[in-house]
């Protein structure tokens, strides 16, 4: 039998975004955009890096787009679309970077996890892949774009796009709007650019809750609520900018995401 690739789930920078999920048997959920399957009770680690998600399966069985991961193998899916792929994780590295309140559900099953894959380490069966899905980028670098990038709302949108920049835009401008007349302020704080916020300086925690407190005053205004009722239509020849109920919004890429810059009124 051929050696099974194992592709590291944990980064060395900042951490991912992390959701410990249940699936119940013939359940789904959507995590990021992946519609995620179990035939099943299944337990898995949902990821988010820069340029991945991945989906480690811990115990069960869960499938995604006719790809299926058994518990000690993990779904990665390119955020800017493409195919999902299977690859084995290091469970004994997994384990370690759980959080104390998981362990009483990841323990034991990472555990013996951890000793099939130490039998299968001896006869050859596993061996490394040159990619780090928690991690696909230098550290330094990773830690920054993680902390705007590594969020359900904008992977999801990335994923819906696949690497269309016009649709991106729609996508991003209708989710931000929905969120408006919602008075959704965390995926409005997800999709407000985040390059005024981190060119203050601030460390990354101080920079988000400003962004947030930010995302909460719009959410908070009655007249953008009413406002964003109806959905935002594109401006002729300006595919960065949408119209809806009197106001404009304008969208600019980011690192192959789209954020929100501005919400103005139309004169």
């Amino acid at each position: 039998m051929g050696a099974m690739a194992m592709a590291a789930t944990a980064a060395t920078a900042a951490p991912p975004a992390r959701q410990l999920i249940t699936v119940e048997p013939g359940g789904s959920t959507t995590v990021a955009g992946l519609k995620l399957d179990a035939a099943e009770t299944s337990i898995a680690l949902v990821s988010l890096s820069s340029e991945f998600a991945a989906v480690a399966v811990i115990s069960g069985r869960i499938a995604s787009d006719k790809q299926a991961a058994r518990a000690g193998e993990a779904l990665v899916a390119p955020l800017d679309g493409g195919r999902i792929r299977r690859f084995g994780f290091d469970a004994r590295r997994l384990a370690a970077t759980m959080p104390a309140e998981w362990a009483a559900t990841t323990a034991a099953p990472l555990q013996a996890i951890a000793r099939r894959q130490q039998r299968q380490r001896f006869w050859g069966r596993i061996e490394p892949v040159s990619i780090n899905v928690g991690a696909p980028a230098a550290p330094e670098l990773e830690g920054v774009r993680q902390s705007y990038l590594a969020n359900p709302t904008v992977a999801e949108l990335r994923r819906a796009a696949a690497k269309d920049p016009v649709k991106l835009a729609s996508l991003t401008a209708a989710r931000f709007a929905a969120a408006l007349a919602a008075g959704d302020a965390a995926t409005l704080a997800d999709l407000i650019d985040p390059k005024p916020f981190t060119d203050t300086g601030a460390d990354t925690a101080a920079w988000q809750a400003a962004r947030a407190a930010f995302a909460g005053k719009l959410a908070a205004d009655a007249a953008l609520q009413g406002a964003m009722a109806s959905a935002p239509t594109s401006v002729a020849d300006d595919q960065t900018a949408f119209e809806a109920g009197g106001y404009r919004i304008r969208v600019t890429p980011r690192d192959r995401a789209m954020f929100v810059t501005a919400v103005e009124a139309v004169r």
